[in-house]
């Protein structure tokens, strides 16, 4: 009986694993061009302004991912304005904290990245 409760909890261990590592390659897999500046276009359409920001010490490019997923939820494939910095926080404990945010817009036309001298995240 012992040996069948032990299996069964590790099945459930296990799966669970496995749908953590699928979502996480689902959220992956998004990408979004992130423009420092405002292009001189009317090809696109403000969103949303959005942030995306880490509680604690960190590197911005921990927060790419979630970023990229925020635009895509506003609605948005490219974000204007785009600045990732480390930023001071009001708890001694969380000192330096990384920040990432910008506008996403939805772009009418196909996007060069390279063209509109903004980066892929």
């Amino acid at each position: 009986m012992l040996k069948k409760l032990t299996l069964i909890a590790c099945l459930l261990g296990l799966s669970s694993l496995a749908m953590v590592q699928a979502a996480t390659a689902e959220h992956s897999s998004l990408h979004v061009c992130a423009i420092k500046g405002t292009p001189d276009s009317s090809q696109f359409q403000v969103q949303k302004r959005i942030k995306v920001a880490k509680g604690t010490y960190g590197s911005v490019e921990e927060l790419y991912s979630r970023f990229a997923e925020r635009a895509h939820q506003v609605g948005g494939n490219v974000v204007i304005n785009y600045n990732a910095s480390q930023r001071f926080g009001f708890w001694p404990w969380r000192m330096v904290r990384p920040v990432v945010s910008g506008t996403a817009v939805k772009w009418n036309t196909p996007v060069d990245c390279t063209r509109l001298g903004g980066i892929e995240i």
